[in-house]
């Protein structure tokens, strides 16, 4: 029975523990005159490979013969691809959904950490190759990297940029809300019968505020306008002048960092990872001057 590899990528996911770098390209031996896209065919084992739709040749990465010599074993796992590609999608190289089912193959990046995922056509009555057991901590990565989470949206008052700032006047601080900003954030992926749930949320917000002052705080509390007196959890009171201690008389440099805790689990594994995001302000600083007048009569 032959099997129809349609290599199409769908999504590339690297860890976001690595460091990006330039990775060497992945030779396509074949590929369709119009869109570019790299095809590929494969027998199932015992079977010639021949020609269809889908272009020509075996896969070699399921461990087939390769002009006489045994090539390595299949390092990809394969699931149900959900849903389906539309029927007038190219990926199925001629074939149609009354002659198979799309699967998604999940293998190791070439020549990078990650992971790739394809298209695999499997006709009526066949099989995808065995892979072996996926390891959670893979997935766990993929699942980490695809969460969206972003650094502190800085909210003060005094404004940020502005120049109401006084020595002695209490600064609130605070961070916008939103899911991507503070979280909960849940993400799962599957593969190969293994499933990774994973969930981020900030547990904490550090404040530079530039005069060699760290607060830590949670979100904050938004400043009502009118309010007089210090933010009941996240605030500060500059005691030192921006203009009398920044080069050129310019405002305190404020950075908030905030801290995501992502907790993962599934295929009898758990696992924490921490990401730490920072956003940038200026506020100055000034000086109050009082001026005494004295009087009297002569």
């Amino acid at each position: 029975m032959r099997l129809a590899l349609l290599t199409v990528p769908v999504f590339l996911v690297a860890s976001v523990l690595s460091v990006a770098r330039a990775d060497p390209p992945v030779e396509c031996a074949k590929r369709d005159a119009q869109t570019g896209i790299c095809l590929v065919a494969a027998s199932s084992p015992g079977q010639a490979g021949g020609e269809h739709p889908g272009g020509s040749g075996i896969d070699t990465a399921a461990g087939h013969e390769s002009g006489g010599a045994r090539v390595s074993s299949e390092p990809c796992t394969y699931q149900v691809a959900e849903p389906q590609p539309p029927p007038t999608s190219v990926v199925w190289a001629g074939f149609t959904p009354d002659d198979g089912v799309m699967y998604l193959r999940v293998c190791p990046r070439v020549g990078g950490p990650g992971i790739e995922t394809m298209y695999h056509f499997v006709p009526n009555g066949g099989a995808p190759p065995a892979g072996p057991p996926v390891d959670p901590r893979v997935l766990a990565e993929q699942v980490i990297a695809s969460m969206v989470m972003g650094a502190p949206g800085i909210r003060l008052a005094p404004p940020p940029g502005s120049t109401s700032g006084l020595v002695g006047l209490p600064v609130w601080m605070w961070t916008e809300r939103g899911e991507q900003l503070l979280g909960p954030i849940r993400q799962s992926v599957s593969a190969g019968g293994v499933t990774v749930a994973a969930v981020g949320q900030v547990s904490r917000i550090v404040w530079d505020m530039g005069d060699g002052t760290t607060v830590v705080c949670g979100a904050g509390t938004p400043y009502p306008p009118g309010v007089d007196g210090e933010s009941p959890d996240c605030g500060h009171v500059y005691a030192r002048a921006s203009s009398r201690h920044v080069a050129g008389g310019g405002p305190w440099p404020i950075t908030a960092t905030s801290t995501w805790t992502i907790t993962w689990s599934g295929g009898g594994l758990s696992g924490t990872e921490t990401l730490e995001l920072s956003s940038s302000a200026e506020l100055f600083v000034g000086e109050l001057h009082v001026l005494n007048q004295a009087g009297g009569s002569g």
